[in-house]
Formats: C-alpha cells, sequence, structure tokens
C-alpha cells in the first residue's frame, strides 16, 4: 500500500501521539513541527507528500512553478490525497492488495501513451527531481480503487442486449451528425454547502488549463470521473450521448477551447472540444456469408397454416443439403442461394436473423412482405463489425454504471471518514 513519507527530522507517530501534540500545541503551529497536512482515520498525509505530489503535479502539467501557483494548488492537491488515502484504506479492509508487478505494467502503459520510449518517464521525472515512487503511489490508489469497485458492485450490474441494441440505433441514428473528440473533468459536490468552493476549484482549473496547463495531467489528478485513469477522454462522443447541459456546450465549443464549469445533478463538469467530425454511423462489416432462403407465398393462404409449415420445414432444416431440398419443395422462385453477400450490406432485419445464427442451423421463420421466411448460413468468412462492437458497448455502458456507483461510494466514505485539514 501507499509508502507516507516525513521530513527527515520527523518520527513516525501514532495516533495517541499525533492527539496528544495536538493538545499541547494549537494546530498551525503543531501541523508545521510536525509536517502535517491532514490526518485521515488513522493514516497521516505528510507536508512531505503534498509537496512531492504538487513538484509531480507542475513538471507535468508544463506549468511554470511559483509559491502563488503552489498555495492555489495545494488544497486541490491535499483532496486528492485525501480521497486516495480512503481509497487505499478501504482497499486494505477487503483485503485487496496492488502487486509490484501491477504497478509496473501500469507504469509503462503510462509511458507508451505518453509516446516515451521505455525508461523514458523514470529519466523525465528524474531529470525534474522528482521520485518516481511518486507517481507509482497515485497509480497504486487508482488500481485499488478499481479494484474495491468491481469486488462491492460488480456482480449488482448486468447490461441487457436491449440496451446494447438502442446505442447501436443511436450510433446507426447519427451518421452523418457531428461527432466530438471529448475530454472531461468532473468534480462531485458531496455536500451542497461546499458547491461555491467546487465551482472555485473548477475556475481555478480553467485557469491552469488556460494557461498552458496540461488537461490531461490534471484531469488525472483532479477528475473524479472513471476516464480519470485514462486523462479524461471520453473518446468520440455523438450528440444526445451525455447530459443535455454537456451535450449543448460541446454544440457551441470551438475546436481546442476548454468550457467553462458546467453544473450537472452530480457536481461541476469541464470539457475540452479536441476534434469534430460527421459520423459515419456503424462501421461497415467485414464479415461475408453463403446465405440460403426458403420463401413460402401467402397469396390466398391463411397465416397461421402457412406459419406452421415453415416451422415444420424449419425442423428439417438439419444443414444446407436439406435447405436445398426444401427450396425445391417450395415451389417459390424467390427461394435458393442468395450467393455470398457482404452482411452489412443485408437490411436490418435480416442482419438481425443471421447475426448470431450458427452455420447450417435454419432461423426461425418470418413474415416478410408476401410471405415468410426463414434462412440459413453455409458459410462465414471475414469478421463481423457486431461481433468488435457489442462488447465494447456492454463495457463501455457496465463502466458508466460502476463509476456512478463509485462516485456514491467515495461519498459516503467520505463522510464517515475523521479528517482533521491543517493546512
Amino acid at each position: 500500500m501507499s509508502k507516507t513519507r516525513f521530513q527527515p527530522l520527523t518520527c513516525v507517530l501514532s495516533i495517541f501521539t499525533l492527539m496528544l501534540s495536538v493538545a499541547l500545541y494549537p494546530s498551525s503551529a503543531s501541523s508545521q513541527s510536525l509536517g502535517i497536512a491532514a490526518v485521515v482515520n488513522d493514516d497521516v498525509i505528510s507536508l512531505y507528500d503534498l509537496n512531492a505530489r504538487l513538484d509531480l503535479l507542475i513538471v507535468t502539467s508544463n506549468q511554470k512553478d511559483s509559491a502563488e501557483l503552489r498555495t492555489r494548488l495545494s488544497r486541490q492537491i491535499l483532496n486528492t490525497l485525501i480521497n486516495e488515502k480512503l481509497k487505499l484504506q478501504d482497499a486494505k479492509r477487503l483485503e485487496i492488495q496492488v502487486s509490484q508487478d501491477e504497478l509496473e505494467r501500469a507504469y509503462s502503459d503510462m509511458e507508451r501513451r505518453n509516446k516515451m520510449p521505455q525508461g523514458g518517464l523514470t529519466e523525465f521525472l528524474t531529470s525534474n527531481g522528482i521520485d518516481r515512487l511518486v507517481l507509482l503511489d497515485q497509480i497504486e490508489a487508482s488500481i485499488a480503487w478499481s479494484n474495491t469497485v468491481n469486488r462491492m458492485f460488480r456482480s449488482q450490474v448486468s447490461i441487457s442486449e436491449e440496451e446494447v441494441d438502442e446505442v447501436i440505433n443511436d450510433i446507426r441514428a447519427s451518421k452523418g451528425k457531428p461527432e466530438y473528440l471529448t475530454s472531461e473533468i468532473f468534480l462531485p459536490i458531496s455536500n451542497p454547502n461546499q458547491a461555491n468552493e467546487t465551482l472555485s476549484n473548477a475556475n481555478r482549473l480553467i485557469e491552469q488549463i488556460t494557461g498552458g496547463g496540461n488537461f490531461s495531467v490534471l484531469a488525472r489528478n483532479y477528475s473524479q470521473s472513471a476516464t480519470a485513469a485514462v486523462g479524461g477522454d471520453l473518446g468520440w462522443v455523438r450528440q444526445g450521448q451525455l447530459a443535455k447541459e454537456l451535450d449543448a456546450a460541446l454544440s457551441t465549443l470551438k475546436e481546442g477551447h476548454v468550457s467553462k464549469p458546467i453544473r450537472t445533478v452530480g457536481g461541476y463538469h469541464i470539457i475540452l472540444k479536441r476534434d469534430q467530425r460527421t459520423g459515419v454511423g456503424l462501421p461497415l462489416s467485414q464479415e461475408k456469408i453463403d446465405l440460403r432462403q426458403v420463401f413460402l407465398p401467402l397469396v390466398t393462404a391463411d397465416p397461421t397454416q402457412k406459419m406452421a409449415q415453415a416451422k415444420a420445414m424449419t425442423a428439417r432444416a438439419t444443414d444446407c443439403l436439406a435447405m436445398e431440398k426444401l427450396e425445391a419443395e417450395s415451389g417459390s422462385a424467390l427461394s435458393g442461394s442468395l450467393g455470398e453477400v457482404d452482411t452489412s450490406s443485408l437490411p436490418a432485419g435480416i442482419q438481425a436473423s443471421v447475426r448470431n445464427l450458427p452455420v447450417g442451423t435454419a432461423s426461425e421463420p418470418t413474415l416478410a412482405q408476401g410471405g415468410i421466411i426463414f434462412l440459413m448460413v453455409c458459410k462465414r468468412t471475414g469478421t463481423s463489425a457486431m461481433d468488435e462492437l457489442r462488447p465494447k458497448i456492454k463495457l463501455n455502458l457496465l463502466n458508466e454504471r460502476l463509476d456512478i456507483s463509485a462516485k456514491g461510494y467515495l461519498r459516503d466514505l467520505r463522510h464517515a471518514a475523521f479528517l482533521d485539514i491543517r493546512i
């Protein structure tokens, strides 16, 4: 877990000793002599921890170091460190541990995302007088919290296929409409009395960004959304995908510009529009299928009787050879092989019928214009866009639900915690 560091002359103190010192000395003098920025339940955040994180933020966010900047950042950084302590404490309660291998993999991933060679991140930090352990502590809290949230809430969240279908329909409908490459910083309001303070923090962050601060680094340090782990990156966002307040701001924001603080139910958002494009809709499938069809015309026939006939025929459609015989039996010129076709070129209804249809298995009979049809896939080649898209959509929906649970859980941990802030 996180290693708390103290200034050279500071001893490792028990909470009893800390509380005794508070009784003997005024709070301000105590925090200066002991080097304590805050006490979080049974853990201490030292002034050394706070200054080390300030150094990391200033260097990585491309800001010019100054006493004024440090004063402005200190309370925001301390708030982040308090949340990290709470996350680590809860992970410890659940006996969740982050291995050294996990830390190093995440560290290497961060290096790659920043397009640095192996060892480049450590070299960069060292050249700026920053111990890599400062960054590893931050990474550890992020991984531990992710594991905690999954342990606590994953079993309570399920995503239905109908929900995935809704997103797919939204993507299909977005073709030709604007899409925005977006990043976010989210600052929650856990207590209505602190709304003004949260707004002030949001405005200070905007000042830092417009003054040359790196949005991604600031998001990683301050944002309380799941996207903080990837620098606030929301990816390409469609109209109507976000809360209406954010959607309205995105539509008018210029590329490369950052928004003013946007109030939603949960808190304040800061969004950055990185790029804009016209939506292309659903990705084209690379899958081809050899498709056969049996068509039973209705004409004057009773639809109920015809459907019963179709179901009886599908029971005999045990493979593609049997399907050929049934095509001849139907007596319709519309029955037969449809040849090798691109799945993406088929009507939406037929795509749905054959999407998960095993090769050599007849589909359920369905009503079509002028008759009843059932289908059979005799061969598949290539990959289906939906095979790749649906799992991604399901994962995104899952992460969104877990993020909502995580925000509420952290708020509860904070409310229940003993906090003694000394600066």
